[in-house]
């Protein structure tokens, strides 16, 4: 795909370079930070870099198809957007950009518990394509609520995410005040003032909410009331025992999202889990966790055979996800790519963001002599 922002942009780097040139420093470290000392983030990188792909270039098939089937649906792409929240810190309307991107491009998008647009929201931007992630509340009535309501807007598949048993130690946003609530400092507003496209957008849109779980929220009158209700609310651990209550709770497709060990991966299997997504939460978690790269390979043999196994972390281009497809994902999510698109175009980067990934991928493929997604296990050895 040929884009008119390529002259502009015609990387995901390039697109997170122009960012950080358009948003505070305290968004642009929220969205590009891990955890502790950002090491995971690190070894996501070089865990993919240290994966080689083999052509066969005396053998050549028909020109590549990206097409996929998951879950039933067939989508134009192997590889759909990541639940990103508190969308709205890195740019206004960021998860409506994302639904209508992904619908365009018809892709899955991954709608967070905690993005800045509702699930209602979402769905009329990304119609078919919208999937629903799930922190689940304490509160079951709540939990309920959350899925009955994404039912309604037709979404069918639930991603429940399972490493955020408690929140991540992030040093950065700690300094930065970016809590809930946020601290204002003069730091940050000189920050802000710095950014007049960003400070003058956020102006007209007002600060991001939590907006899925504001219907919850109504009784309570200030910052620190909403912060003490998220904080007890969304705070409950998965273990074996909710998932198998949610899948008892849910019709459509469940998806477990977090998994790093074959042994999680059998628990999902073994609960009749539709996929899992092989994730390190994007190194946001865990410092010390390995990367999805290194044991994706193990879990697709282990499980592969019972549901479909999909990833995300670390990915910032084409051939970052036909690395992944090499391992034997049937798809792979990206989120922070996504957001550098939005933070420098704005809903023409989302767009411009798939046009990025679905040209890299698909020169890969046709380079290696790879006529679809499926296919790309074949080139590593």
């Amino acid at each position: 795909m040929v884009s008119k922002l390529d002259s502009r942009a015609a990387s995901i780097a390039d697109l997170k370079l122009l960012t950080r040139k358009r948003i505070p420093k305290f968004a642009y470290e929220y969205l590009v930070g891990g955890c502790n000392n950002d090491q995971a983030i690190s070894h996501n990188r070089e865990a993919l870099d240290r994966i080689f792909l083999h052509p066969s270039y005396l053998s050549r098939t028909q020109p590549a198809s990206l097409k996929t089937r998951v879950l039933g649906v067939e989508y134009d792409a192997p590889f759909g957007i990541a639940p990103l929240g508190l969308s709205g810190l890195i740019w206004p309307k960021a998860a409506e950009y994302h639904g209508a991107a992904a619908k365009k491009a018809n892709i899955p998008y991954i709608l967070s518990t905690l993005a800045s647009t509702s699930i209602e929201d979402a769905a009329a931007c990304a119609g078919r394509n919208l999937w629903f992630q799930l922190y689940p509340p304490k509160d079951q009535e709540i939990r309920l609520d959350l899925m009955q309501r994404a039912q309604q807007v037709g979404c069918n598949n639930l991603v429940v995410t399972i490493d955020v048993p408690v929140a991540g130690r992030r040093p950065n946003d700690i300094k930065n005040g970016l809590s809930v609530p946020p601290k204002i400092t003069l730091k940050s507003i000189y920050q802000t003032l710095s950014r007049p496209s960003w400070a003058m957008a956020t102006g007209l849109n007002g600060m991001p909410q939590f907006a899925s779980m504001t219907p919850y929220m109504k009784k309570l009158s200030n910052l620190n009331d909403v912060a003490n209700y998220i904080r007890s609310t969304l705070k409950e651990p998965v273990d074996i025992t909710m998932l198998e209550q949610l899948r008892q709770q849910w019709s459509g497709n469940l998806i477990v999202k977090g998994v790093l060990n074959v042994e999680d991966a059998k628990y999902c299997a073994a609960i009749n889990a539709d996929a899992i997504i092989v994730s390190n939460h994007g190194g946001r978690q865990l410092d010390a966790a390995c990367s999805p790269a290194q044991v994706m390979k193990e879990i697709v043999d282990s499980v592969g055979d019972k549901l479909e196994v999909f990833v995300d972390s670390g990915v910032e281009s084409g051939v970052d996800i036909a690395r992944y497809l090499a391992l034997g994902a049937n798809m792979v999510f990206s989120g922070r790519p996504y957001m550098y698109g939005v933070g420098a175009f704005g809903q023409q980067g989302a767009d411009h963001c798939s046009d990025i990934l679905y040209s890299e991928l698909e020169q890969v493929m046709n380079q290696l002599g790879c006529s679809s997604p499926d296919e790309l296990v074949k080139f590593l050895k």
